[in-house]
């Protein structure tokens, strides 16, 4: 495509008309300019500590054909010969319009879904992947753990890819022969305009309490960066909304009711609601009522926030058409997923449950505890940090419902960054009340090793804030280490 075609319906751009380049055949986008390949197209896009414009003049000396950068990287790094660059004011809109240009406007051409809120975005998608895939429709799954399709999967970098990357993914699923595409998008996607351009069929929000109030000011502002999903920008058809959620009641109310089907897990006002539950250890089970009847189900997942993720995920696939009794037919197989609410087992007489979740907001610390006490006949050990270089606020919240829900606390390092890990501890530990005296080790091997070891039979040692990740961020280092890893380590030497 050439890059005249990419630009033609950029508002604001700045460019010589007699650019060399403009009838030139563009070959490919990039955002790094350290990668730039002969025939590329470079898009200098400003990050939070600096301008990727900068950079404009390494992108063409690594045969970038032009670079599309802002006013400023123009004024700081201005060019000897202005066709190199391509000024535009507007760089998140105009980063989104040719790279959905340039891929050809992919998400034209699926069903796509695309899931927010705060928790529950991960087991929703992924539920929602399942329920298509069973019903053999060809799905491509883009979110937290990875990007995937039948052939294809890659570990993802972001919740929710940048647009240049985002667009060429939506564009390759297609290519692959992919129907639907379902997706996690977060605040920090809709904020930054990641999914401009995208189209979703079907809208699902999860639920709003506090986390990353480190990027918004304040939740008002996390709560409107979510309600853009629901917006027409994006939104082209349903939207499945969480009328148990106080935010989620606020998008119900502000929404067209003909565009909207509600989800509750007792409310029976709700388009979906359940009755008659059963919990147990493995899962719940009970009556779903929908708008195309009400049948008998039963779930794997535990506890009731998962419950809420299964009748999201359920009023999506039946708007996109799937028959009710075919997906509820198929939920007991569902086989979870990988960090949420997930056991650990190394024999299957185990003496004590371990349980590793991504649990790392106080909403969600606070529904894994909750949701793991019916089936832990013991004492409950709650193993935890907190992340640094992020929002400090939540910290002594997660100290209080640890201490409130769990017998035992262990206060641990989780990603400290490059923070002071010893003061993150005790930004926790403010939160703990003088009555409760928690087990403090930074070293997180350690305080996992020392739970499960000091654990009895009938116990529930609960491993929370890293859920699937394979790693730990120590200063600016990014060091191999599983949670998952090292409670079996422990357990084996439980066993020893």
């Amino acid at each position: 495509m050439k890059l005249r075609e990419l630009l033609a319906n950029i508002d604001g751009v700045l460019f010589n008309p007699e650019h060399k380049a403009l009838d030139t055949e563009v070959t490919g986008l990039s955002t790094n300019s350290h990668v730039c390949q002969s025939g590329d197209l470079f898009i200098g896009m400003p990050g939070t500590r600096v301008d990727g414009g900068n950079f404009w003049q390494s992108a063409i000396n690594q045969g970038a054909i032009a670079a599309v950068i802002t006013p400023q990287a123009a004024e700081n790094f201005p060019p000897q010969n202005t066709d190199c660059i391509i000024q535009v004011a507007d760089m998140t809109t105009a980063c989104a319009e040719i790279a959905t240009t340039f891929y050809g406007y992919p998400s034209e051409k699926l069903n796509m879904v695309g899931v927010t809120g705060t928790n529950g975005k991960t087991t929703t998608t992924h539920l929602i992947e399942y329920f298509l895939q069973e019903s053999k429709k060809s799905t491509a799954l883009l979110g937290t753990l990875y990007t995937r399709w039948q052939g294809y999967q890659k570990t993802a970098l972001h919740t929710t890819p940048f647009a240049v990357e985002l667009q060429k993914q939506l564009a390759e699923a297609g290519q692959a022969g992919c129907e639907y595409a379902v997706m996690e998008v977060s605040s920090h996607a809709l904020a930054q305009g990641r999914v401009l351009g995208c189209n979703f069929k079907v809208g699902v929000f999860t639920n709003l309490t506090q986390d990353h109030l480190d990027f918004h000011p304040d939740m008002e502002d996390y709560f409107a960066a979510k309600a853009l999903l629901f917006s027409v920008d994006y939104l082209t058809g349903r939207a499945i909304l969480n009328q148990d959620d106080v935010y989620g009641q606020r998008l119900l109310d502000g929404c067209n009711p003909d565009q909207v089907w509600s989800y509750s897990v007792s409310d029976s006002t709700a388009d979906f609601y359940t009755s008659d539950l059963a919990y147990k250890a493995n899962g719940v089970t009970g009556m779903l009522h929908t708008p195309q009847g009400e049948v008998k189900f039963s779930s794997p997942l535990v506890g009731q926030f998962n419950l809420s993720n299964v009748l999201a995920a359920v009023a999506a696939v039946l708007h996109l058409g799937l028959d009710l009794e075919t997906v509820v037919a198929s939920l007991p197989n569902f086989s979870g997923v990988p960090g949420r609410m997930e056991r650990v087992n190394i024999r299957d007489n185990q003496d004590l449950t371990v349980i590793v979740d991504y649990a790392h907001t106080p909403d969600s610390l606070e529904n894994m505890l909750k949701a793991s006490r019916p089936f832990i006949s013991g004492k409950m050990i709650c193993v935890f940090g907190c992340g640094g270089d992020r929002d400090r606020t939540k910290r002594p919240k997660m100290g209080q419902i640890a201490a409130q829900l769990a017998d035992i606390v262990v206060v641990t390092s989780d990603n400290p960054r490059t923070e002071n890990p010893e003061q993150i501890l005790k930004d926790v530990v403010a939160g703990i009340p003088e009555t409760v005296s928690p087990m403090v080790e930074g070293d997180r091997a350690k305080a996992i090793e020392w739970a499960i070891k000091n654990a009895q039979a009938g116990d529930g040692v609960l491993i929370a804030g890293k859920g699937h990740e394979d790693y730990q961020i120590l200063g600016t280092e990014k060091i191999h280490f599983d949670d998952r890893e090292q409670a079996r380590k422990a357990l084996e030497l439980r066993l020893n």
